[in-house]
C-alpha cells in the first residue's frame, strides 16, 4: 500500500466520496471485464486547468486530481471527472499502453460507466493558477537558445542538443 502524505489523504467529504468512487469504479470494471487492475494510489495534489490525471509508471499507478475543481465544482467533478480517469486505467489494463488516450477503447469503458465520454472538462477555471514553464538559456557556436525546463533537465541527464544552424551542441550558460 501507498505511503500516505498530506496529498494523498483525503482531507474533505468531497475528496472521501471521490476515493470511494474510484474504488467501486475500478471494482466495478474488474468484475464487468474479468480482469484485475492493480490499486491506484490517489492523491489530490493536481494544481492548474486539469481536473484530473493518470501516471502510469514501473513503481505503480497514480490517480491525481485538482482539489480546487473539485471544490468549486463538486457532483459535477465527481460525476464526470472520477469515471474519466478510471476509465483510462481500465483501457490501459484491459489494451495495453498503445491505445490512443481518448479513442475508441477508452469511449467505451465511459460507455460501461454510463459516463459521457467528453475529452475535456467544461469547468471553469479562472481561479486556477496557470502553469508557467521555465526556459533556460544554452549557447552554441552561432548563438544563444531558449530550452524549456524538460530539455534543460533531458540535457542535465545526459542528452545532448545540437544546433540546427550550426551543428554544434548546446552548452548552458551559467545564468538561467
Amino acid at each position: 500500500m501507498a505511503r500516505k502524505t498530506p496529498s494523498t489523504m483525503p482531507t474533505t467529504d468531497l475528496q472521501r466520496e471521490v476515493i470511494a468512487l474510484t474504488r467501486r469504479l475500478i471494482q466495478r470494471a474488474e468484475s464487468g471485464f474479468q480482469l484485475a487492475v492493480p490499486t491506484p494510489e490517489i492523491r489530490f495534489d493536481l494544481k492548474g486547468k486539469a481536473a484530473g490525471m493518470v501516471i502510469f509508471s514501473n513503481t505503480g499507478t497514480v490517480v491525481r486530481y485538482n482539489p480546487l475543481l473539485l471544490e468549486e465544482n463538486g457532483a459535477s467533478f465527481v460525476e464526470q471527472t472520477v469515471p474519466h480517469e478510471v476509465a483510462h486505467l481500465i483501457a490501459r489494463a484491459l489494451h495495453g499502453r498503445r491505445i490512443r488516450p481518448h479513442g475508441p477503447e477508452w469511449k467505451l469503458i465511459m460507455a460501461f460507466f454510463g459516463a459521457p465520454s467528453h475529452r475535456c472538462h467544461s469547468f471553469s477555471t479562472t481561479s486556477a493558477k496557470d502553469r508557467r514553464m521555465r526556459y533556460f538559456v544554452y549557447r552554441c557556436g552561432c548563438r544563444a537558445h531558449r530550452l524549456s525546463a524538460i530539455r534543460h533537465n533531458r540535457c542535465r541527464s545526459g542528452m545532448t542538443y545540437l544546433c540546427r544552424s550550426c551543428g554544434t551542441p548546446l552548452v548552458a550558460t551559467t545564468t538561467p
